[in-house]
């Protein structure tokens, strides 16, 4: 059931929530329902008013009073839910797409956009409140809806100080593809050996993103495929898998996308 069923505008009704299931509490939130619209309420700096395209914007141009990520309900409910003990050895949030804009290259190679306000890295602070409550009730963040696998560590006011979260990807990634792909190409502080563009970044809001595992549509299946997420309860560790669509993973030659498995410590 909802933790608040009130409908919201024109009668429309809510599903945010929490549930226990096999030793995790799950927080299942609602990140586009209560979400600002940029068309009239931003400067528009791009074709289209959720897309930035100037590189010399000013982020804080686009982070005004009065914008909406979760809106206050589901922010109330995301801190109540951070601070309960249901007894659940872990915590996870789900929602619909990541915290941050985490694609250079939007449907193909030559469309670059600094900022996709269609992500949740905007309005940033109501990105800053959402991961700071993840971050308080120690969870993981997992979603998708960006036609790209990510592994993101999130910084809120410094690096590497928000959740974890891991986007899975589209299960058919070849109608629409979108890329990790630095402008300068170059990796950033704290990257690993695995793929070559990892480490600490802004993103086009000027958020602080650690990437640490992306899965271009170079990759199998042109990246489609699908995620699965193991809790370990007894070292208290989170593995991301991230498989190709085509693989066979009954075979021990299954192999998943470069970068992955993934585990964090929680």
């Amino acid at each position: 059931d909802p933790y608040d069923p009130t409908p919201i505008l024109q009668g429309i009704g809510v599903y945010y929530t929490s549930f226990l299931l096999g030793g995790v509490d799950f927080a299942v939130i609602e990140d586009r329902k209560f979400k600002s619209g940029p068309k009239g309420k931003i400067p528009q700096q791009g074709p289209r008013p959720d897309h930035i395209t100037d590189p010399n914007y000013d982020p804080s141009s686009i982070d005004l009073p009065g914008l909406e990520l979760l809106g206050k309900r589901q922010e109330d409910f995301l801190n109540t839910w951070a601070e309960q003990n249901q007894g659940a050895p872990f915590k996870a949030v789900l929602s619909q797409t990541g915290f941050c804009g985490g694609a250079h290259l939007h449907g193909s190679k030559d469309n670059r956009l600094h900022a996709d306000l269609d992500s949740n890295g905007w309005p940033q602070k109501g990105r800053n409140r959402a991961l700071k409550a993840i971050k308080k009730a120690n969870a993981v963040h997992i979603a998708g809806d960006q036609h790209l696998a990510t592994v993101i560590h999130h910084g809120i006011d410094q690096w590497d100080d928000g959740p974890w979260a891991f986007v899975v990807p589209a299960l058919v990634n070849n109608y629409y593809s979108r890329w990790w792909w630095p402008k300068d190409e170059k990796p950033g502080e704290g990257h690993n050996d695995i793929l070559p563009w990892t480490g600490h970044y802004l993103d086009g809001f000027a958020n602080k993103i650690n990437v640490q595992a992306y899965a271009n549509p170079e990759s199998p299946s042109h990246g489609g495929g699908y995620g699965l997420i193991r809790f370990n309860k007894t070292d208290k560790k989170v593995t991301f898998e991230c498989w190709p669509r085509y693989e066979d993973v009954t075979q021990d030659t299954a192999k998943q996308f470069l970068g992955w498995p993934f585990t964090v410590q929680m």
